[in-house]
């Protein structure tokens, strides 16, 4: 038994083991990584669901605000502050290109809340010209958590009044305007009077997406390899066995 595999302590069978088990190890982890974004993605979505069946909050629970109200509904009123409107770019609206309007909606002297009122096609965004309804506003709205920057990403100017920006990054947009911000936005859903040159936002996915599939495909790809690669050995030693035989004489 010895003499059949001593071939595996050849260098070039030495690299194949590695090259194996870097394989192995690299689909066991993708498959690990996969199901991991799978899970994520259904905790999230019972979140949106659950939480979207909530008792309305309030303008005060938005200055309170902390990570378990996202996705819960408001119903805020207040006056649209249009000098304030900033636009956020490189969003998508069924796969056409163009921003969301982001405006504050004034409750009171003393504090505000950010609004994304809804998208913009491209060619709006690079001819802003947005006018809000003048008066008295009262909405119904979807909190999100304010978006910050990541590992990687465009990066706004830390200075000055931003018209655009890369993200809805409600500390940011609050560094330009004359009222605190809570410290969360609102994605606008239905609104009285109503807003007719945004198209509305559409509302979080709930599908679970393609990580489970993906979580499997690398599974089996995982199984292949711990199987095959033994039976690929198992053939070859068996290959050499005969050879070592040479031919049977009659």
């Amino acid at each position: 038994m010895q003499l059949m595999y001593r071939f595996l302590r050849e260098p070039k069978w030495i690299v194949a083991h590695l090259l194996t088990l870097l394989l192995l190890t690299a689909f066991m982890c993708a498959g690990v990584w996969q199901f991991g974004r799978h899970q994520a993605r259904s905790e999230r979505n019972s979140s949106v669901l659950d939480r979207s069946n909530d008792q309305f909050l309030t303008a005060d629970d938005l200055f309170s605000a902390n990570s378990d109200i996202e996705f819960r509904l408001v119903q805020l009123e207040g006056l649209w502050s249009e000098d304030d409107a900033v636009l956020i770019r490189n969003r998508s609206h069924k796969e056409a290109a163009g921003c969301h309007l982001a405006v504050p909606l004034v409750s009171d002297v003393s504090r505000a809340t950010l609004v994304t009122v809804g998208w913009l096609p491209q060619s709006s965004c690079d001819t802003y010209k947005f006018e809000l309804p003048l008066g008295d506003v009262s909405l119904t709205g979807r909190v999100r958590l304010s978006q910050k920057r990541g590992a990687i990403g465009a990066r706004d100017a830390s200075t000055g009044v931003l018209t655009s920006l890369a993200r809805t990054d409600v500390s940011r947009i609050g560094q330009q305007v004359s009222y605190p911000l809570a410290p969360v936005y609102v994605e606008l859903i239905a609104s009285e009077p109503e807003l007719v040159d945004a198209f509305p936002l559409e509302p979080p996915p709930t599908n679970l997406g393609p990580h489970l599939g993906y979580a499997v495909q690398w599974f089996l790809f995982f199984a292949v390899g711990i199987v095959g690669y033994p039976l690929v050995l198992r053939r070859h030693s068996r290959k050499g066995q005969a050879e070592d035989l040479g031919p049977v004489d009659d």
